[in-house]
């Protein structure tokens, strides 16, 4: 009898070549679905995508912290409601904040300066901090955080 098969070659290059698409298939629907469920949380959530605020610039003259914050959302503005909305290492202790937050806003594609003097903590050479700025929108809640090394 003469029998003809496929080479072991060509049999191990088929079966990569079908465990690769398979591998493919599944990661392309896994990337679908856990982007279908982030969208439905969101929407649960409340959570907007086009509310976006950011941290542009955070610097020191020795007393106090200057940090520039910017409105990227689509519309609205992001207003703060008070030193709560300012978090310096996990704490709001601030002797005072310039402009006083309460009502204070940033109005869409705008940026606004905040002077801040905390009642502990003194800029110095060296000392790494972690703030958190929470605003608020129409409906939504947007946060924007940094990791600021002192100069």
């Amino acid at each position: 009898m003469n029998r003809k098969a496929v080479s072991p070659v060509v049999a191990t290059i088929l079966l990569i070549a079908v465990a690769v698409a398979s591998v493919s298939s599944y990661y392309v629907w896994v990337r679908s679905f856990q982007t279908q469920i982030q969208k439905e949380v969101e929407q649960k959530a409340g959570a907007s995508s086009m509310t976006k605020m950011e941290v542009v610039s955070i610097n020191h003259d020795g007393t106090n912290y200057y940090v520039t914050l910017k409105n990227l959302s689509s519309s609205g503005n992001i207003t703060f409601h008070g030193t709560q909305d300012f978090i310096l290492d996990g704490n709001n202790n601030w002797g005072s904040i310039t402009p006083t937050p309460n009502g204070s806003s940033i109005p869409r594609g705008s940026t606004k300066t905040f002077v801040l003097r905390h009642n502990s903590i003194r800029p110095a050479s060296g000392n790494s901090h972690s703030f958190v700025f929470i605003g608020h929108a129409l409906k939504d809640q947007v946060v924007a955080t940094i990791y600021y090394t002192d100069l």
